[in-house]
């Protein structure tokens, strides 16, 4: 008999586990996602990296290399449901999860040749005493395990906590999202000449992700390429906005 199944299956008939997505009973055999929510996730299909409808506006960061995804993020959809989940239901191993999927499933897109290090987006210090955890951190330990690339969180940290940019318009994040990272000590030494990845939950605007591109610019002779879980769509209104804001 295989008491491990059979534990779990009781386990699971006291407490049982629901799917992150739909919310259905999961299977004993099923962890966080049902077949079904995994089959319906909106993923990210266009793998010609380095051309994509994002990282052409950033052309002028000459380390920048790639800039790819795994999921479209729509509020109140299925993808916004896990992160949800990773984020707010205390479920550590549900970005550990994702993160393995994500690099199971976009291994042969290219996306990751040549990445050294794995750099999660830090927290501001608030957030991650809440939180008990980094989700950037969980879901770059996800994929560094699938793909055997270390994760490096002592990298990036925060100059300052910037404040909620909801009501901001596009300028207003752009200038914000400067100088809100900084390298920390010795960074620039270990990552010299290295191809790092900086890797998030989420990318709306990106302006975030754009103040960590431009911290790690001051390494010497970096590359660099950006992995976001999932993104929200860039709609052509939005490309227009970015197209009018004046280089800084």
């Amino acid at each position: 008999m295989d008491w491990k199944l059979a534990r779990d299956s009781v386990l699971d008939l006291l407490l049982p586990r629901t799917c992150c997505g739909c919310g259905r009973r999961l299977a004993v055999t099923e962890r966080y996602l049902c077949p079904r929510c995994v089959v319906q996730l909106n993923r990210v299909i266009d793998w010609d990296w380095s051309t994509n409808r994002r990282i052409i506006f950033w052309r002028e960061h000459q380390a920048l290399q790639r800039m790819g995804a795994f999921a479209y993020f729509k509020r109140g959809g299925l993808v916004a449901n896990i992160i949800h989940h990773l984020k707010y239901f205390g479920q550590p191993e549900l970005g550990v999860w994702i993160g393995r999927l994500a690099a199971s499933e976009l291994e042969d897109s290219g996306l990751f040749d040549g990445i050294d290090v794995l750099i999660p987006i830090p927290l501001t210090r608030r957030r991650q005493w809440h939180r008990g955890f980094n989700q950037a951190e969980r879901i770059a330990a996800g994929i560094g395990e699938k793909l055997h690339i270390p994760v490096d969180e002592k990298v990036l940290k925060r100059l300052y906590n910037r404040e909620s940019q909801t009501h901001f318009t596009l300028q207003q994040r752009l200038t914000n999202a400067r100088h809100v990272f900084g390298l920390r000590k010795g960074a620039e030494e270990k990552l010299t000449g290295k191809h790092v990845m900086i890797i998030d939950d989420v990318m709306t605007t990106g302006t975030t992700m754009l103040g960590a591109v431009e911290a790690m610019e001051a390494v010497s002779d970096v590359k660099i390429s950006t992995f976001t879980w999932s993104w929200v769509h860039l709609p052509d209104k939005l490309i227009t906005e970015y197209a009018a804001v004046p280089e800084a």
